[in-house]
C-alpha cells in the first residue's frame, strides 16, 4: 500500500465550502490576485447549492417584510444577469392576487417594490392569463417582476474554472478535520482526502467559513458556537 504522507499547502486564503458562496468568493479573490484554496468535503454544490429551486428572486417577495433583503435580491439579480448571462434564464415572474386577498396590500405592492428599487409592472387580468393560461380565471390583479431562473451548477463551475485560470487550488472530497488556532485566528487546517486517506495541511493567512448549513460544525473546530435555524423552502 502507498505510504500515507501528509502534504502541505501554503496560501493566502483557505475557503471551506464548495457551494455558490465559496466558489464565488474564490473567483473574486483570484481575480484580485489573492492566492486561495477552495476545500469541499464532497463535490461542488453537493449541499444546498445543488438542491435549491433555482429561482433568482427579483426581491418582490420581501418588499413588504424585509426591505433590505428585497434590495439585496434586486442587486444580486442584476449582477448575475450581467456577469453570468449564460447561467440565467430571464423568465420574468408574476405576482397575482385572488379574491379575498388584502386589497390594501395589492394596491401598495408596486410602491413597496419601488422603495427597494424593484420594478413591478401592473398587468390586466387578461394579460396575465395570456402569459400564463394555467392561472386561475378568478385572479383580480397581477404584477410582472424581474424574477429569473439560475443554473447553480453552471454558475459554480464557471466561477471555479475562471478562478483556476488565476491559480485557485481546488480540493474536493477533502473534509476539514482540524483547525489550528493561534492568537485568536485560524492559521492552518487539516483536511482528510476521502479517496486516499491522506492528510492535507493548509497554512493560510485567512480561513473563510463558507460551509452554509454546516457552518456551525466548521466554527466548532475553532471553538466558536453559532446558533443556526434551518428552514427548508418549498415552491409549487
Amino acid at each position: 500500500m502507498p505510504e500515507n504522507r501528509p502534504r502541505t499547502i501554503e496560501t493566502d486564503v483557505l475557503i471551506i465550502g464548495g457551494g455558490v458562496t465559496g466558489a464565488g468568493l474564490a473567483r473574486d479573490l483570484a481575480l484580485r490576485g489573492v492566492a486561495c484554496v477552495l476545500a469541499e468535503k464532497r463535490d461542488l454544490n453537493a449541499g444546498a447549492s445543488g438542491g435549491n429551486h433555482g429561482l433568482l428572486h427579483s426581491g418582490a417577495r420581501y418588499a413588504a417584510s424585509d426591505r433590505e433583503a428585497a434590495r439585496e435580491c434586486a442587486l444580486e439579480g442584476e449582477l448575475l444577469k450581467r456577469l453570468a448571462p449564460r447561467c440565467v434564464e430571464d423568465t420574468g415572474g408574476l405576482f397575482v392576487a385572488a379574491p379575498g386577498d388584502d386589497e390594501a396590500y395589492i394596491a401598495d405592492f408596486p410602491d413597496m417594490c419601488a422603495r427597494s428599487g424593484i420594478t413591478a409592472r401592473p398587468l390586466s387580468v387578461k394579460e396575465a392569463l395570456d402569459m400564463e393560461p394555467a392561472l386561475s380565471k378568478d385572479i383580480v390583479a397581477a404584477y410582472r417582476v424581474a424574477d429569473a431562473a439560475v443554473d447553480p451548477f453552471m454558475l459554480t463551475l464557471d466561477n471555479v474554472n475562471q478562478a483556476g485560470e488565476f491559480g485557485l487550488i481546488l480540493l474536493t472530497n477533502a473534509e476539514l478535520s482540524a483547525l489550528d488556532i493561534a492568537g485568536g485566528a485560524a492559521v492552518s487546517a487539516e483536511l482528510m482526502d476521502a479517496a486516499t486517506g491522506q492528510t492535507i495541511s493548509v497554512r493560510a493567512k485567512q480561513v473563510v467559513n463558507a460551509a452554509g448549513a454546516w457552518a456551525a460544525k466548521v466554527a466548532a473546530l475553532a471553538g466558536i458556537h453559532i446558533d443556526l435555524v434551518y428552514s427548508k423552502g418549498t415552491l409549487i
